[in-house]
């Protein structure tokens, strides 16, 4: 899943909630982090993956693989979601999708 196949799940906290079950059963929706795999781009493949069991890093190495950090996954879906209340489902998932990269590459 990339980051625009991921918004309709953050856009309420039901829907968060029940994916972040699908890739991390029996882990609180508070302790999930959002990584993209490589690079920060639209396309990236992202992983959800447990704070508690990773090191606290911007950009973290697993098998090899290089991940850096999106947001938690809480604060992604509470900007989603306000992104949706505000605009009233005037931005498409891509929209969405690329203000929040651009919000975690000039702001966060």
């Amino acid at each position: 899943m990339n980051i625009i196949e991921l918004i309709p799940y953050l856009k309420s906290l039901h829907k968060a909630e029940s994916v972040s079950q699908v890739f991390l059963p029996d882990i609180e929706f508070d302790l999930v982090e959002l990584y993209v795999k490589d690079k920060l781009a639209l396309d990236s493949e992202v992983v959800f993956l447990n704070a508690d069991s990773i090191p606290n890093e911007l950009k973290i190495e697993l098998d090899g693989v290089l991940y850096e950090n999106l947001f938690p996954l809480y604060m992604a879906q509470e900007m989603v979601e306000e992104y949706v209340k505000t605009y009233n489902d005037e931005l498409s998932d891509m929209e969405i999708a690329k203000r929040l990269l651009e919000y975690r590459v000039n702001d966060a």
